[in-house]
């Protein structure tokens, strides 16, 4: 019981769990402090936006949550004033003005589901009680929504943001770890396919996290992550190339190359793996260090110098995959040792001969995804 709570404890201080909690109590508090400050009738719907908001992880995501909610809110209250005139002046029951201006939201939703609040808000400023002047009801909500994405958005601004840069790291650190992996797997004389295609499932999932980790890194510098943090802006390219040439090795170990390579396999395989957690390594040290600090290049030289041989056994398919994945390495390793700062770049992925859309799967379903 005990190791269980302490590897749950831990897990919360690892993932950052701590920090959403205290960026949400801190707004929480700050989203009843300003609407008490302001003055709001109803301002429990400040703190229900403010929760709303605040409990995506990301920057991104807030302000693509606060944007969905402000929209949203004014739909949902341009159609509630608009029932309530109804109601008001023409003498309508409140169940038929309801049901007329639903009919438009559910449209509206079906169409862009991430509208859904403005049928809250409807909901909100029709079917529940409220003292007061009949359009005040709408006014009143609205502010008080507006009130809690403003205070979410400051707080997510301001209180212990996760800095993108050392997630878009520790992510890639875990790729190149995966990576090995699947190359580990790979590189035997009767690969496991359906291990391979787990492991690559893996692979693409930590990919996107990276890809949106650096569009957070974009929101924190905009226009200007090149120049900030080249390495940052790089990683995306870098390690989809080397995704892509793991696969298509991979394929073609699945496809019999790798069965007649004989000592050779363990001795590429020794090597591809520990390059790949070096890789690794030198990602969580950058991760942890302050950013400009410099660190040491020990070990990037010896790596260059072995990854620029190549079996003279392999079968010609195996040395041009080997040759693709050692180049793409070379060029990795040459920009984490650099922290980016070098003239080695990644073209864009479109341009890679041959890798372009590369997934571990039956060629046809591939092709049938293209199209």
């Amino acid at each position: 019981m005990g190791t269980r709570l302490e590897a749950t404890l831990r897990s919360i201080v690892q993932k950052g769990t701590w920090r959403q909690v205290v960026r949400m109590t801190v707004s929480l508090i700050l989203s009843g402090i300003v609407a008490h400050l302001i003055h709001l009738e109803e301002p429990v719907w400040a703190l229900i936006t403010s929760v709303i908001v605040i409990t995506q992880t990301r920057l991104t995501q807030t302000l693509s949550t606060g944007r969905e909610q402000v929209v949203g809110t004014l739909i949902g209250a341009a159609a509630g004033m608009s029932a309530i005139a109804l109601e008001q002046w023409y003498g309508f029951s409140l169940p038929m003005v309801f049901w007329v201006m639903l009919m438009p939201l559910a449209v509206i939703v079906a169409l862009r589901p991430k509208m859904r609040v403005a049928i809250v808000t409807l909901m909100v400023v029709l079917l529940f009680p409220s003292t007061g002047a009949p359009f005040s009801r709408p006014l009143q909500r609205i502010a008080s929504i507006m009130t809690g994405v403003v205070v979410s958005f400051a707080v997510s601004f301001f209180v212990l943001r996760n800095e993108a840069r050392r997630e878009v790291l520790r992510d890639s650190a875990t790729l190149l770890r995966r990576l090995g992996d699947l190359l580990a797997s790979a590189l035997r004389q009767h690969p496991d396919y359906d291990m391979l295609a787990t492991a690559d499932v893996t692979c693409r999932a930590l990919l996107q996290d990276i890809n949106d980790g650096v569009q957070e890194a974009e929101v924190e510098h905009p226009g200007a992550l090149a120049r900030h943090d080249p390495l940052v802006a790089r990683l995306p390219g870098l390690l989809r190339r080397l995704r892509s040439d793991a696969i298509f090795i991979a394929r073609a170990a699945v496809e019999g190359e790798t069965a007649r390579t004989g000592d050779m396999l363990a001795h590429e395989r020794d090597m591809l793996v520990g390059f790949l957690g070096q890789m690794a390594d030198r990602c969580d040290a950058t991760a942890a260090a302050r950013r400009g600090q410099a660190l040491d290049s020990e070990g990037m030289r010896d790596m260059l110098d072995r990854l620029e041989q190549t079996g003279e056994h392999w079968t010609p398919v195996m040395r041009f995959a080997v040759g693709l994945l050692h180049a793409d390495m070379r060029l990795a390793i040459r920009n984490i040792w650099s922290d980016g700062r070098t003239d080695d770049g990644p073209f864009p992925l479109s341009g890679h001969p041959l890798l372009a859309e590369v997934s571990f799967g039956p060629v046809e379903a591939a092709g049938a995804d293209r199209r």
